[in-house]
């Protein structure tokens, strides 16, 4: 997309964090912009920052693992503005245990909000993105943990891992709906996930106040949401699939796929053997 003015970005999770990070960045670029928040406080703070940019905006109360509320934010959205040119489905969330003292309540949260509420994005909006003239583009958000693995978080490295094939697959069939696709896999970045527990649904164990005091402190040197933002804008710019915030985390990459192509190696070997 290389002419942002005057288009629309949707951005879920956008009260925060790397969300609002983005919203700034493309409403910098002259970009409308609907907020979709489960804390609409804090979505409606980032649409008056926005709007003081010269920006139109709404913001949404939004629970993105509820299908029928990102279906009724879509129609709110094309309601508004009667287009929409950018999807980032952003929104996510985060437990910490080890595999064997994760419940099941904990994947089914995790899961219904970072992996099902990008394929309840995608489903709201594609279908009207892909009649629309002009170029259009998705984002979604995933993680450095959705390239490797990490231990004490797995529903959220399974969640990660699954908008990573998703982002992949609609790259891969771009051809059939003309709209472009990029995953952003960030490290280290300053945001409230920590703390996302506080908005857990009650059918998924309801709120958790848990404080991880070692990880929130890792989190709080991060990089600055607002510079994310702007890395995703040029990425969305430069139609990239994939974003890396931190080029540290490339040994991450490189340990995994090292360990693949030497199982393909060994497969080799016994194929000739």
């Amino acid at each position: 997309m290389q002419d942002l003015a005057g288009k629309v970005a949707v951005i879920t999770g956008g009260g925060s964090g790397i969300g609002r990070g983005m919203a700034h960045a493309f409403a910098a670029a002259g970009m409308h912009v609907a907020i979709g928040d489960i804390e609409l406080a804090a979505g409606e703070r980032v649409q008056r920052e926005v709007e003081e940019m010269g920006i139109s905006s709404i913001a949404a109360k939004l629970d993105v693992a509820d299908r029928d509320a990102v279906g009724s934010f879509a129609d709110k959205v094309f309601d508004k503005f009667g287009e929409v040119h950018l999807l980032c489905n952003n929104a996510g969330v985060v437990t910490f245990d080890l595999m064997d003292d994760t419940s099941d309540a904990d994947w089914r949260w995790v899961i219904s909000v970072n992996l099902e509420g990008v394929i309840n994005g995608i489903q709201a909006f594609m279908p009207r993105m892909k009649a629309q003239a002009g170029e259009k583009h998705i984002v979604n958000t995933a993680s450095i943990a959705g390239i490797g693995p990490h231990e004490g978080i797995a529903p959220y490295v399974a969640t990660k891992y699954g908008v990573v094939g998703i982002s992949e697959t609609l790259h891969a069939e771009r051809e059939h709906h003309g709209i472009g696709s990029s995953v952003l896999c960030p490290g280290n970045v300053h945001t409230q996930i920590v703390a996302s527990g506080r908005n857990r649904q009650d059918d998924v164990g309801g709120p958790d106040s848990r404080v991880h005091p070692d990880v929130q402190e890792q989190i709080s040197a991060g990089m600055d949401p607002m510079e994310v933002g702007r890395i995703v804008r040029q990425a969305v710019i430069d139609d990239d699939l994939y974003i890396f915030t931190h080029p540290d985390t490339r040994e991450i990459a490189e340990k995994r796929f090292a360990a693949i192509l030497a199982a393909f190696d060994k497969c080799a070997a016994r194929s000739a053997s």
